[in-house]
């Protein structure tokens, strides 16, 4: 009856629903969602975080699915703070994704295969961002990060979650340019999208080799707490270079 009454509220605050639900995990209601008319998924918070999922549990509502709006809280205190491991994993019309700032951590192949998504910004709220979490996301052209890899810090024993291939992984096909580079005498590997033209990242460390023989890129934006090693990017190869925004 209570999560009855929960859904019903949260459906009226943001308008009719074609389709909605609750997502329960282990017998806990972690949040509502609905998809309007305008195939808009909204996801609202009733715990402060998502549980792992083998698989989006909105994959089968995927022809409907263009944008993703996660909520601000109004039932949970602390805000929709994880997105789960694969929670829209597969939502290949999905165009857009706009973020709560309650959102701390990002899972692993978290937007993987979105294959429709142009446009991705990850707010600086997230302290951590999952293998994967944009793999196979082959339409992508503007790309915004907080930091680069697991959470921006660079670890001898770990630089494979202080790369791009941490976030993007590998993917096969002419929609991709297949990048290696090394991270002292670590080989790096990971695709970025061909349609890819800006990528914005504000920490971390960005190899300069990464991006040789991506010449559809036209931006590269470095903020104040990224790097660039082992040498500078130039601008006249790589597009236009902003470096201490």
């Amino acid at each position: 009856m209570i999560i009855t009454m929960v859904i019903t509220m949260g459906l009226a605050t943001v308008g009719k629903a074609e389709e909605s639900g609750t997502c329960n995990v282990d017998g806990i209601a972690y949040f509502i969602w609905n998809i309007d008319g305008n195939g808009t998924l909204h996801v609202i918070p009733l715990e402060a975080s998502t549980s792992h999922f083998d698989k989006s549990p909105f994959y089968k509502y995927r022809k409907q699915i263009k944008n993703v709006i996660i909520e601000d809280d109004f039932y949970c205190e602390e805000g929709f703070k994880v997105v789960g491991d694969n929670l829209f994993k597969g939502l290949d019309r999905l165009e857009s994704v706009t973020f709560s700032n309650s959102v701390r951590s990002i899972g692993e192949s978290a937007f993987e295969g979105c294959t429709a998504l142009k446009e991705i910004t990850i707010p600086s709220t997230v302290e951590n961002i999952g293998r994967n979490a944009l793999k196979g996301c082959s339409s992508l052209v503007s790309v915004s990060l907080p930091f680069l890899g697991f959470d921006g810090a660079i670890w001898v024993d770990q630089t494979d979650k202080n790369d791009l291939s941490w976030i993007f992984g590998t993917s096969t096909g002419k929609e991709y340019y297949n990048v290696s580079h090394k991270i002292g005498k670590k080989t790096m590997s990971f695709s970025v999208p061909v349609s890819l033209k800006s990528l914005s990242v504000n920490g971390g460390i960005l190899c300069s080799d990464a991006f040789s023989d991506c010449s559809s890129i036209e931006n590269i934006i470095l903020g104040k707490t990224a790097k660039s090693v082992p040498s500078a990017l130039v601008a006249g190869y790589y597009g236009i270079l902003y470096s201490g925004k």
